[in-house]
C-alpha cells in the first residue's frame, strides 16, 4: 500500500469520529497540548480528557485495522 493511500484511509477514519472526540485528539497529537491544558479549554475534567483519548485512540486503531491500514508503528523491522 501506498503512503498516500494509507493517509486517504486515515483520514476516513477520522472522520468516522465524533467531532468531540477529533477536537479532543487534534487538541493532543496535533497541537501538543496537555490534557490539563485542553480540560481547561474545553471546561471539562482532566480525568475526562484522558479518558476521551484512551477511548479515541483506541476506537480509530479498531477502525484502521478493519480498513487494513498498516500499523507503521508496530510493524517496524527490529
Amino acid at each position: 500500500m501506498s503512503v498516500a493511500r494509507d493517509r486517504l484511509r486515515i483520514g476516513e477514519g477520522l472522520a468516522k469520529l465524533s467531532a468531540t472526540d477529533r477536537d479532543v485528539l487534534r487538541r493532543s497529537c496535533y497541537e501538543g497540548r496537555t490534557t490539563a491544558q485542553i480540560a481547561e479549554d474545553l471546561h471539562i475534567a482532566d480525568d475526562t480528557v484522558k479518558s476521551t483519548l484512551h477511548h479515541t485512540v483506541r476506537a480509530l486503531q479498531r477502525t484502521l485495522q478493519e480498513m487494513e491500514v498498516p500499523n507503521r508503528w508496530t510493524n517496524r523491522p527490529s
